[in-house]
């Protein structure tokens, strides 16, 4: 197989590989979604059965954690989407464009300058896997008391809201 099939065959895949991780973050989005409305059903089943509130503060101190561990494999897929682009701009281009000219994969360049306009509304698509991290808040600065196995869950759900958005930075700072 001479090259330009086999850089051909290579697009091929990857781009299909890109296509299905797109449709998978869509889909680990509106399951974030759908998560928060059923954790909202369960809080309010536990409030309306008279669950003793230690109890609900349990529940609810857990559902950061596994927002968080979702968000994680998001972010995961979602850096490891965008390394296609990248591969294909700067590897893949500069090879066929010593052989064809600056006539090849323009696709990358041209969706990134279409995107930058909306970078900033594209941050919104975390605030599902985000804003449950504000539990732990609310708990702390109303100072309802908590026993100490809560207040661990409290410090597991703070250090995984810091080390989500240190990696969700690249949000902001990418364009693609």
């Amino acid at each position: 197989m001479n090259k330009e099939k086999w850089f051909a065959l290579e697009y091929g895949k990857s781009r299909n590989e890109l296509n299905n991780r797109i449709v998978f973050l869509h889909k680990t989005i509106n399951l974030a979604i759908i998560l928060w409305v059923v954790f909202l059903i369960i809080t309010f089943i536990i409030i309306g059965l008279g669950v003793k509130r230690d109890l609900l503060h349990t529940f609810l101190l857990f559902i950061p954690i596994i927002m968080d561990l979702l968000a994680f494999n998001y972010q995961s897929n979602q850096n490891s989407l965008e390394s296609i682009p990248r591969y294909y701009y700067y590897y893949l281009k500069p090879i066929l464009e010593q052989k064809y000219g600056n006539d090849t994969l323009h696709w990358e360049e041209y969706f990134a300058k279409e995107k930058e306009p909306f970078k900033y509304e594209s941050v919104t698509k975390v605030f599902p896997f985000v804003l449950p991290s504000l539990i732990p808040f609310y708990f702390l600065f109303t100072r309802i008391p908590l026993k100490s196995y809560q207040f661990v869950l409290v410090a597991i759900d703070i250090l995984f809201l810091l080390l989500m958005i240190y990696i969700f930075r690249y949000k902001l700072r990418r364009v693609k």
